[in-house]
């Protein structure tokens, strides 16, 4: 099976509330154990799987339904935490957020500049990332940015794999909710947050 398919059953298994580790495209002893939790004891093969046309993700008690990804950046150096883990990376920024007063931290999605994925905030829980934009949208942040302007080349401060990692969540999502609507931090707010213009980043098919 492909690395490819490996990041899509892990996020899946992922925001169905099992616990497969990083979302790195390994088959490695934490996400056979999720699937195997999942299957309820049998081992699960999920290969290309494609969505009921009325998949739908529910965000709170009032159930928002997801529809819109909006792309952050955690503004931090190339070398920020270096060396160490995406989960102590996720924690050092969740204690960021809980010193604003937040609950958790605000973010659904962490990607890293190796690419690998770590969550946030479960997908059905409402995000605090965007001032009033956070019901019925999943907030991914990419490690990195510090220092960049809403209108730089992305790569200027992502690396290629963090950028392929995003797309490929993008989608992973799509597969699980109708999104409709892929935006940036700096769309809703006068940031420069995530670093570049989301919607032409899209549109660039040479771009990672």
């Amino acid at each position: 099976m492909s690395k490819d398919a490996i990041r899509s059953i892990q996020t899946g298994l992922t925001a169905l509330g099992y616990a497969p580790g990083v979302i790195d495209g390994l088959d490695g002893p934490r996400t056979r154990a999720a699937a195997l939790a999942f299957g309820q004891g049998k081992t699960v093969a999920i290969v290309n799987v494609q969505p009921e046309t009325n998949a739908m993700i529910y965000q709170g008690t009032a159930r928002y339904p997801v529809r819109e990804i909006i792309v952050h950046c955690s503004a931090t150096r190339p070398d920020w935490y270096e060396g160490l883990s995406l989960n102590a990376k996720r924690a050092e920024i969740r204690r960021w957020h809980l010193a604003n007063g937040w609950s958790d931290i605000g973010y659904h999605w962490l990607i890293d500049r190796d690419g690998a994925i770590l969550a946030g905030r479960a997908e059905t829980v409402i995000g605090a990332h965007v001032v009033e934009r956070n019901q019925g949208t999943i907030g991914i942040c990419l490690i990195g940015g510090h220092g960049s302007a809403e209108t730089d080349d992305p790569r200027q401060h992502f690396t290629d794999r963090q950028l392929i990692a995003l797309r490929q969540q993008i989608q992973a999502i799509s597969m699980r909710t109708q999104i409709t609507t892929i935006s940036g931090h700096n769309q809703y707010a006068a940031k420069a947050c995530p670093g570049f213009d989301v919607p032409q980043w899209l549109k660039e098919a040479a771009y990672p």
